[in-house]
């Protein structure tokens, strides 16, 4: 074989050589192993013999050394000298009790060092010596003047230690190590168990809580930290109660206290000189902790409890702010703030269905309360309209000489003010109810869009990660913060809308109801159709499918009935009082030309018309009202004659005076003749009377 040539495989060989190649290649291969394996065994076998060789040199090293070791212990033992009573004697009192006020007030001394360098706990342990020392110096009845003063001074450093554990514990930004410390300082301080210290705490942050939603300034962001305060802080519960806890205060009882290597190496205390004169049960002492394991179930049970209570102090403040808060935009502004603040640290607070109920509760009731009142404005603006028909208008010709006669320049605008009053009837009153109206409108359907947007949050993005236990919980509050709110929130105002559409209704049905009741002028019945033109065109356009204003027509129907009545009391007040003697006669009258009297009174029926209420009152239907009346009060026999003076007059009249009810009345004989003769004359004269063309 090739010694270029690298075979890896069998393959490779049959497919690479011929059968004889391959057997040569295989004998090869097995002589070289064979060689390979000689190789190996005497190598191993060479180098187990090397082992051995070291092996018995070792032993016999050891063996040396021993018989070595044991002869110079012997001439050791032989040459010390002989033994005597080592027993120290004990120290005087006085001695003692000077080293204890020493020791004394290098602790209060080092203490101070401490609290200012922030190490809490050893200014803790420190402290709870010097209380022992204070204690040992008292029952001695003697240096009480040195004592007095040291006593004081350890008890204003104790007071100041107190503050900085205080501190520390309500501070949002202290980690788990420093509340930990701080914890245990106060243990230490206060002879209190973790259980107490725990309760310190929970009760330290509800006060910082209180204290902070209390203030005068309750904004959006004093909400806002408290809520964030809220999470924070049973973040930190969570993070503390159990084994931290139950960890850090054991760590307190492994050695005593001035045993510990920290203070057994400060130089400040001297202990090396002062050790002796020390008592023993200083020396020895080991701060004792009653200890109280927590159950999972009491834990959730606290933390639960220190929620409750500080949900109602953020519920209280939510509430006060929410109820200066006068925009729905405002509101839902705020709605997203503070589920931004909850949702990133959802699953990991405990108690958090209590903290997100609360905060539900408070927004949707303001919100409700808020739509409510918006939608209720709608009443305030319909008063205004009503009452703005107090007020008497009237509109000046558009063929007035001082308006005719004025230059275009200084008063166009007093003329096209005048055709809108002639035309839509304007009314300065009328004009800033509507523009109200119209401002009320767009809000809504602003409110609906602000709704609209809720689902355009992307909420998923905010919320916590959830276990797999809580993934179901996460999907609904989702979908209640995106759907089921917005859907809630357009439910009402959709109730609350048509609740005050109907009461609209019934407001416009009572008014119309006034004017027959109290025989009043028809300014009043005018400016109420005026009121309902306005505001039903308007409400039907924005809110089309809430109401179809069904008994509006009734009362529409009604006010005309009451216009047409007054016209043709005053047309006949004015023709059958003033006119001409009835059988009166005109002469030489052009062949099928109405008689001057015919004439003299579509114009004063106009003139009349056009008194009562301008032509934006005289729509289609209302003409046809005035018409009927008309018709059935000159056409009557007792009446006719002060009306017409011929047959031409009577069918000149009919034209005029046709309706799509009246198409079934057949005049007499007379008028018949003329008919097709009195209905070219209106038609080429109609344009003279305006609201009858």
């Amino acid at each position: 074989m090739d010694p270029v040539t690298t075979i890896t495989s069998w393959e490779q060989a049959f497919e690479s050589h011929r059968i004889p190649e391959t057997r040569a290649i295989e004998k090869q291969l097995r002589t070289s192993a064979t060689r390979d394996k000689e190789k190996l065994r005497s190598l191993v076998g060479g180098s187990y013999r090397d082992l051995l060789a070291t092996a018995d040199l070792i032993v016999a090293l050891d063996k040396r050394t021993r018989t070595a070791e044991d002869h110079l212990s012997s001439i050791s033992h032989a040459c010390r000298p002989p033994e005597q009573d080592a027993s120290p004697s004990s120290p005087s009192a006085d001695k003692v009790i000077l080293a204890q006020l020493q020791l004394l007030q290098r602790c209060a001394t080092t203490s101070t060092v401490l609290l200012r360098q922030r190490k809490v706990l050893q200014c803790a342990r420190l402290l709870v010596i010097s209380r022992l020392l204070v204690k040992s110096v008292g029952d001695q009845e003697v240096a009480s003047k040195p004592l007095e003063f040291l006593r004081n001074k350890i008890g204003h450093i104790r007071r100041q230690l107190l503050r900085q554990v205080d501190a520390t514990l309500i501070s949002p930004h202290s980690q788990p190590p420093d509340l930990l410390e701080a914890l245990s300082s106060y243990s230490l301080v206060t002879n209190a168990s973790s259980a107490d210290a725990l309760a310190h705490l929970f009760q330290l942050r509800l006060e910082k809580l209180q204290r902070h939603l209390d203030s005068t300034s309750n904004s959006t962001a004093v909400v806002g930290e408290g809520l964030r305060y809220q999470v924070a802080s049973l973040q930190t519960f969570k993070s503390l109660i159990g084994r931290p806890l139950t960890e850090a205060v054991a760590n307190l009882q492994k050695r005593p206290i001035l045993a510990e290597p920290v203070f057994r190496d400060m130089e400040s205390l001297n202990l090396d000189r002062l050790w002796v004169l020390i008592p023993s049960d200083i020396q020895s002492f080991v701060p004792y902790f009653k200890r109280t394991v927590l159950s999972p179930d009491e834990i959730k049970a606290k933390l639960e409890a220190w929620s409750r209570d500080a949900c109602a102090a953020l519920t209280r403040a939510l509430e006060k702010h929410l109820s200066n808060l006068r925009d729905v935009d405002r509101v839902l502004e705020l709605r997203k703030e503070l589920y931004f603040i909850l949702l990133p640290l959802y699953f990991s607070t405990p108690a958090r269905n209590e903290i997100q109920h609360q905060i539900k509760t408070a927004l949707n009731g303001r919100l409700d309360s808020l739509l409510r009142s918006q939608v209720s404005q709608l009443d305030t603006i319909v008063t205004k309209l009503l009452n703005a028909g107090n007020t008497k208008t009237r509109y000046n010709s558009l063929w007035d000489s001082e308006l005719a006669h004025s230059g275009v320049n200084s008063s166009g605008g007093r003329f096209v003010q005048q055709v809108k009053a002639h035309h839509s009837g304007y009314h300065e009153a009328l004009v800033k109810a509507s523009r109200s109206l119209n401002k009320w409108i767009t809000s809504i359907k602003a409110t609906e869009g602000l709704f609209e947007q809720l689902s355009r949050v992307r909420w998923r993005d905010m919320v916590e990660e959830p276990d797999e236990e809580d993934e179901e919980e996460a999907i609904q509050i989702i979908k209640d913060l995106s759907q089921t709110d917005s859907d809630g929130y357009k439910e009402t105002l959709k109730s609350s809308l048509h609740t005050a559409l109907e009461t609209y209704e019934s407001t416009v049905t009572k008014a119309a109801t006034e004017p027959e009741k109290a025989n009043t002028e028809t300014e009043g019945v005018t400016m109420l159709l005026r009121s309902i033109r306005m505001t039903s065109s308007a409400l039907q356009e924005g809110f089309s499918g809430s109401t179809n204003f069904s008994s509006m027509g009734k009362v529409v129907v009604k006010l005309h009935e009451t216009l047409a009545a007054e016209t043709i009391k005053k047309l006949a007040a004015s023709n059958e009082e003033a006119g001409k003697k009835p059988g009166q006669t005109v002469t030489s009258l052009p062949e099928n030309m109405p008689s001057p009297r015919a004439f003299l009174v579509l114009q004063k029926l106009c003139e009349i018309m056009f008194d009562i209420g301008g032509t934006d009152i005289w729509s289609r239907p209302a003409v046809s009202r005035v018409k009927d009346h008309c018709r059935a009060r000159i056409f009557a026999a007792e009446h006719r004659s002060w009306y017409m003076e011929n047959a031409f007059d009577e069918a000149y009249l009919l034209q005029a005076l046709k309706t799509t009810s009246s198409s079934d009345e057949k005049p007499n004989a007379d008028a018949l003749l003329h008919e097709k003769a009195a209905a070219e004359y209106w038609t080429r004269t109609k344009l003279l009377f305006g609201p009858l063309a």
